[in-house]
């Protein structure tokens, strides 16, 4: 495995590729590489199940923990990123270990994606706009002067909004329109896609998702809250935070367990489409079907070395 730049362990939420990830880079004194979209933030390591200190302590990690939840991320300033790290990886002579579940952030690296060019000023200019009263209905009419049908995505997400203005601020034309679609994988990178059977991950979540709360999620998203989470461009979409927040604001009928069963089956909603992602995305990747959980790192471990 010496030989491989880039080893990626994908797949969706609580299926193992962190234990995965860190038994590989140990056996080879690798290093790991997020491909989390969320984890790259300081002071949310429980909501976003960050690497424990004795996990982060076996083998080196990046972009854990990284940037403050006010700065913006996306596909686009992560490549540039990751890129930057894997390189530096390379140069020391070590093999990288990309693990993560965010499928747009993978399959961008991977098979190639058009970087577009990011300003932190222009961004904060577009924030402000967007604040306005009628400035939603203002940004819209900018980006449909260019004759094409808005995304979807783009109409439904603030930040996805803020940032197809800010490419065309920057370059005169809306993301879409310069978005190119690449099917062959770069052939530095061995993928590795695991995909549970989604029975035993929802009782894998629903047991992560309580011990979430009782180390102290709570007083995680109680302190995001107070330092205005909800109203950051990109880390108010981590998982679970928004009703977190809004249980402490608001109490739930039903206390604690209700809220655990909340959060649990938003997660699966969530891995489900992740597992979907995985199974089409990314072709030449080998799928690693996993149906039980006793014996399960063995078995990826026994997949990934054959």
């Amino acid at each position: 495995m010496n030989d491989v730049r880039c080893v990626a362990i994908l797949g969706p939420t609580c299926c193992w590729k962190s234990e995965v990830g860190l038994r590989l880079a140990e056996a080879c004194g690798g290093e790991i590489v997020s491909c989390d979209s969320m984890q790259i933030y300081r002071g949310l390591p429980i909501g976003t199940a960050q690497p424990s200190a004795a996990e982060l302590a076996r083998a080196p990690h990046h972009l854990i923990a990284e940037l403050d939840i006010h700065e913006p991320y996306d596909a686009n300033r992560f490549v540039q990123r990751a890129k930057r790290v894997l390189g530096d990886i390379s140069a020391r002579g070590k093999t990288a270990f990309l693990v993560g579940g965010t499928g747009l952030y993978a399959r961008s690296l991977i098979y190639g994606f058009e970087l577009l060019p990011a300003d932190p000023t222009v961004f904060k200019a577009l924030e402000a706009e967007l604040a306005m009263d009628g400035g939603r209905e203002r940004l819209m009419e900018r980006l449909a002067a260019y004759g094409d049908t808005i995304p979807e995505d783009v109409r439904l997400n603030p930040r996805r909004l803020l940032r197809a203005c800010e490419v065309l601020s920057l370059t005169g034309k809306p993301p879409w329109v310069q978005a190119k679609k690449f099917d062959k994988p770069d052939p530095a990178y061995h993928q590795y896609c695991l995909i549970p059977l989604l029975t035993m991950l929802k009782e894998r979540i629903r047991r992560r998702t309580a011990l979430m709360l009782e180390r102290g999620w709570l007083e995680e998203a109680d302190w995001a809250d107070r330092n205005g989470l909800l109203q950051t461009p990109t880390a108010r979409q981590a998982l679970g935070y928004a009703e977190v927040i809004d249980y402490l604001r608001h109490g739930l009928k039903g206390g604690l367990p209700a809220l655990c069963e909340i959060l649990t089956n938003r997660t699966v909603q969530y891995a489900r489409r992740q597992v979907t992602w995985f199974k089409h995305q990314h072709p030449g990747a080998q799928l690693i079907e996993i149906e039980r959980e006793e014996g399960a790192v063995e078995k990826i471990l026994e997949a990934i070395h054959h």
